[in-house]
């Protein structure tokens, strides 16, 4: 629904696009699948009238960039970080050399992330991360007001469950019943996917640490895979606030951008905690970031853009607008995210979702992810998750094919 609404939106801009591309003024062309950019274009162009900002949907910019002759001024998107799309971009140092930017604006984890030997590539445009959300009746059960880590989800789960006649009639939470969770939980467990010559690459102990972990955590907790897989094909099957607020279970993984769209009906009955593990919070791989092509025809556009997008006043506009055309209803905060601005989200964000006002992670608590694969969420849903999965669910170890064995099948068959 996110992406058809603001795609129907971008298209009701087309014309003031092909106004500004005919026009005398230099226009810049952002290639993006965030739909928001459209209207961000859009007061970008009328709140001057030296430079326009024309924006083009691709689903995945950063394979465009690699794919592509005629190249746009600006690529906003996930996975423009990898060696082989930051060729195509020009460092932006120099934006930080004139001062035209602060670095110290932006969480240092996700600057660092697209500064490459003391190059910025890229400046980080929003990111999103895990919540556990759980009825406002057990919130005074949680030992924290901030964060949950893996033992209080156990524990709290082993209170919760209640098994009667040869059947678990409650059942708190199962990291098998999303299996988005088994990733995150490999992700704080410091797994380390990251970009490599042969696809990705990983830390063998720690995945090996992880399976061990996840397999302990289903028979301590729940008895077994099966037992959980079997309570969530009776019982799970309403949107995740209806079920954690009908009884059965305690918990549903869910991310920010999927949690704060419509909020205040949402959460009226709904509360919620960041998972995290040794302190560190994980955000979601699809960390948005843009970069400024080499080949762009309109620098000092591309350039004007970028200075007047990252400014808290700007990010503030672009909140109010989004919320009276309605964007925000569907997506959440700056380009379906947290705004990559630590001022933006302590003091603009609680304006217009006030459940975040004290609860937004420091940047000392965001763990990132490593650089990975341009096409690392169709590699993730068809290699690692199913590993996984299946590493976890009981079976004989023997039965289970290794990541190796799996990558190179995928490969042979692409």
């Amino acid at each position: 629904m996110k992406n058809v609404s603001l795609i129907l939106f971008f298209i009701t801009l087309i014309p003031v696009i092909l106004s500004c591309r005919m026009g005398k003024n230099p226009v810049a062309i952002i290639w993006t699948n965030q739909s928001e950019f459209a209207a961000y274009a859009e007061v970008f162009n009328t709140e001057q009238d030296e430079f326009k900002i024309a924006v083009e949907y691709r689903e995945n910019p950063a394979e465009e960039l690699l794919s592509s002759e005629n190249l746009p001024d600006i690529v906003v998107g996930p996975w423009i970080k990898g060696e082989k799309t930051r060729s195509k971009l020009v460092p932006l140092t120099y934006l930080f050399n004139e001062r035209k930017l602060d670095g110290n604006v932006f969480y240092r984890p996700l600057l660092d992330l697209g500064n490459i030997r003391g190059e910025q590539f890229s400046l980080p445009v929003s990111f999103n991360i895990p919540a556990l959300i759980f009825s406002r009746e057990h919130s005074l059960m949680m030992p924290n007001s901030f964060t949950i880590n893996f033992a209080d989800i156990q524990n709290l789960s082993k209170e919760f469950n209640i098994y009667d006649i040869g059947a678990y009639t409650r059942m708190a939470f199962s990291p098998h019943w999303e299996p988005e969770f088994l990733y995150l939980t490999a992700q704080l467990m410091n797994v380390d996917f990251q970009e490599s010559t042969n696809l990705f690459s990983w830390n063998e102990k720690n995945l090996r640490d992880t399976l061990i972990f996840l397999s302990d955590w289903e028979t301590s907790v729940n008895t077994s895979v099966l037992i959980a897989e079997d309570f969530k094909f009776k019982y799970l099957y309403d949107p995740p606030e209806r079920l954690v607020s009908g009884g059965r279970n305690l918990f549903y993984h869910i991310y920010t951008n999927n949690l704060f769209p419509g909020a205040q009906d949402k959460l009226q009955q709904i509360d919620f905690r960041w998972p995290s593990h040794n302190g560190l919070i994980p955000l979601k791989d699809e960390i948005i970031y843009l970069g400024i092509c080499r080949k762009s025809k309109h620098k000092d556009a591309a350039n004007a853009f970028v200075t007047w997008f990252f400014k808290e006043e700007t990010q503030m506009k672009l909140l109010q607008y989004s919320e009276s055309v309605g964007i925000t209803e569907n997506s959440f905060g700056i380009s379906d995210g947290f705004s990559a601005i630590k001022s933006v989200n302590e003091k603009v964000f609680p304006l217009y979702y006030p459940e975040l006002l004290g609860r937004t992670p420091g940047e000392n608590q965001l763990k990132t992810p490593h650089i990975l694969p341009n096409n690392w969420e169709e590699i993730k849903e068809e290699i690692v998750i199913p590993f996984l999965a299946e590493s976890t669910s009981g079976k004989p170890r023997e039965e289970v094919s290794n990541l190796p064995s799996r990558i190179e099948t995928w490969l042979r068959n692409r």
